[in-house]
Parts: structure tokens; sequence; C-alpha cells
């Protein structure tokens, strides 16, 4: 009489084909892997030979930084030697990426130390107010299709050189400091040392679909307190300071 054996030792039996089934697979992974970061390539070929190998499973992080230097043009004048095993380019890889970190952190460091220190020149050039502000609703009737608001500001050249033109940031806070609306705004206006000029209006399109314009529009002129950041002076002489910017222009 045969016996059949129990469904939890067929189970287990299963289980542990399984597993070796798995094993075998990680290991014959890990020895293709080992073989495709042993072999000596030229380095300027690196792009096909990763190509040639694409069935090899690498980490995740490897792959990335192999795809990314075999990406990367002039690759063979840059490295230690003409030729390298896959392993020796990703070690190189790994600490030009290091390397070039740390080049990019000292770089934004220094532009930052930069633009602090040309700010802290900037702040005292121009006093900037806003003297005006007006909703223009439609009016068909005078060709006027699309809703406005008006905005008139007065600058002050509080320097001791005449100034061709300038630019900055205005930014409108409501009475507990929340900002209302900011733009950018570039004034083509000179101005003698002292001397305090008032523009024609600027016109924002209304868009009601905009908060900070349903915010500029409702909030009385009184309430509004406007803060200035001047970026860029260009002086009568020529010379120019500036921080560089890239907002939206009013």
């Amino acid at each position: 009489m045969r016996v059949r054996p129990s469904s939890s030792r067929r189970s287990t039996r299963s289980l542990g084909a399984g597993l070796l089934v798995a094993v075998a697979t990680a290991c014959g992974s890990r020895g293709a892997e080992r073989t495709l970061l042993a072999t000596r390539v030229p380095v300027a070929r690196l792009d096909s030979v990763l190509q040639a190998a694409d069935s090899v499973r690498l980490p995740l992080g490897e792959a990335r930084i192999l795809s990314a230097v075999a990406a990367e043009s002039g690759l063979a004048g840059r490295t230690q030697h003409d030729t390298m095993t896959v392993g020796e380019i990703l070690t190189w890889a790994r600490a030009e990426q290091a390397r070039k970190k740390q080049v990019d952190a000292a770089a934004s460091a220094a532009e930052r130390a930069r633009q602090d220190s040309i700010r802290k020149l900037l702040e005292p050039l121009l006093a900037v107010t806003i003297v005006k502000k007006m909703y223009l609703p439609k009016d068909p009737a005078s060709e006027q299709y699309e809703d406005y608001i008006s905005l008139a500001f007065a600058y002050q050249n509080k320097s001791t050189k005449p100034m061709r033109a300038f630019q900055g940031d205005a930014t409108f806070l409501d009475t507990f400091g929340d900002s209302i609306y900011s733009a950018h705004l570039k004034v083509d206006l000179a101005l003698s040392p002292g001397q305090t000029r008032r523009e024609p209006a600027r016109i924002v399109r209304f868009n009601p679909f905009r908060v900070a314009h349903q915010r500029l529009r409702d909030t009385p002129l009184e309430k509004m307190k406007l803060v200035w950041q001047t970026t860029d002076v260009v002086f009568a002489d020529g010379t120019r300071l500036s921080l560089g910017t890239d907002h939206e222009v009013l």
C-alpha cells in the first residue's frame, strides 16, 4: 500500500525547491555582475559594452551611474587610462560625482556670498512707494473689453550718483504681513541724486481666477504695505550693479 505525502510535506518540498532555484539564480546573477565589473574595456566604447551586457542585472545605483557616464561626451579624455575595467570606471565615476558635488556646492556658496554683498550695496540706493491703486472694470463703450488694475509708483534716488534705469521686486503685504501680490518692475527712468519721480500708472490685466489678483483688487491701499528689493541699477556713467533675477515682470 502506497501512502501519499501530506499536503504540508508537499508544501515544504515545493518551498525548498523554490529557494534552491532562487539561490542559484542569485548566484548566477552575482557571477555575471562580477564578470562584467572585471571586464577591461576601452573607455570610449563603454556605451556599446553596456548595451551588449544589457541582460546583466546590476544594482540600480551602479546601473544609473554607468549609464550617465557612458552618455557623457569626451569621457576617454577625462579618465586615468584609455582602457579600464568596468568596476574601475564605476569607482572613478563615483569619485567624479563626489568631486562635482563639492565644486557645485562651493560655486553655489560663492554665488550666494556675491549676491548678499551686492544686495547690501543695492538696498539703500532707492526708495519706492505706491501712490495710487485703481480697479478699472471693462467698459465696452470706451473700447475697454477687459478688467484692469492700475498701479502708480514713485521712485527716489537715495544714492550720490545719477541713475539711468533700474529694476526690482515689488511685494504687497496685508496688515498681517502676508503676501498679497508680487511682481518684477523694470523702470527706464532717469533720476538725479535725491530726486523723486512718479511714472505713469502700470496696468495689470485682471484675472478673476487668480487669488493674488482678487486680493490686490479688494485690499484698500491704506491697508497694504509695499516691500521693495532693488535687483539692478544702471548708473548714468554706464556702471551697473546687478543681482540677476527671474520673476514676472509688471
